[in-house]
């Protein structure tokens, strides 16, 4: 697995929403030479979506999909958020992102059907806030300029960095950095960071302390749960107390 790429934070954002997520960048930050950070396939809605997108005729989709797009986000640069409709019934949504005045990625979240009105309302919330943040951590990515960890205290550091919000444990991690489970357990307890599931769960509170500080409060906490990798909501508040000492809604009032 190839950590420095955006693929782990867009699979967990169609895991939790229930959609398949394009992108089109406008910047060459999203490559490392050659090579996408994403998958190739999100750059094609056709190839994403084959039953609906690629039954179009393809002059149809370059003029609507993209020309006609294109020219909205230009007419209203500070907007965060378009609906883009199919003459198939299906539709997207779709949220641009700006650097310096500048649209530098556009992120697209379909298909999706009118009928489910609760899920086009959540992503509608969230697409905004995950654009943004995938956009920033592209950034820091490039201004680490993809450094390899000395450690394996730092490796392991780095795989919760990139994999927090998923169903990870410590023989996922162990798989994943290609050593034992006893081995990754003495390393960290060795540089005096306890166990796995701590760390872990040290790095899913910090997000969500990020997200209940700086991220639109009517976002609902069920879903900032879910951004951080809890599956149950009364666990997100549990461990939050624990950790935070307050429940997630007055941390995020104290700190609005």
């Amino acid at each position: 697995m190839n950590i420095h790429s955006i693929e782990p934070e867009l699979q967990t954002f169609e895991r939790v929403f229930g959609c398949r997520i394009c992108l089109h960048p406008f910047t060459d930050i999203f490559y490392r030479g050659t090579t996408r950070l994403f998958a190739p396939i999100r750059q094609s809605h056709r190839r994403t979506h084959p039953d609906r997108c690629g039954r179009e005729q393809r002059s149809y989709c370059i003029r609507h999909c993209m020309d006609d797009l294109n020219r909205r986000i230009a007419a209203a640069p500070s907007r965060d958020l378009f609906m883009m409709h199919c003459r198939n019934g299906c539709f997207e949504l779709v949220s641009p992102v700006y650097r310096g005045g500048r649209c530098v990625l556009v992120v697209f979240a379909g298909l999706l059907d009118a009928r489910e009105k609760e899920k086009v309302r959540t992503i509608a919330r969230m697409l905004p806030v995950f654009a943004a943040g995938l956009e920033v951590r592209v950034h820091d990515m490039a201004a680490a300029k993809e450094c390899v960890c000395d450690t394996l205290h730092e490796r392991v550091k780095e795989y919760v960095e990139r994999h927090y919000a998923e169903n990870v444990s410590t023989s996922s991690a162990a798989r994943a950095l290609c050593v034992s489970v006893s081995h990754l357990c003495h390393e960290l307890r060795a540089a005096g960071e306890g166990s796995f599931s701590q760390l872990l769960m040290d790095e899913r509170i910090f997000r969500a302390k990020q997200l209940l500080t700086f991220a639109d409060p009517d976002i609902r906490l069920a879903d900032i749960a879910r951004l951080c990798g809890f599956s149950r909501y009364e666990h997100f508040c549990r461990s939050f107390v624990h950790a935070a000492g307050m429940a997630p809604s007055a941390w995020r009032r104290r700190n609005a």
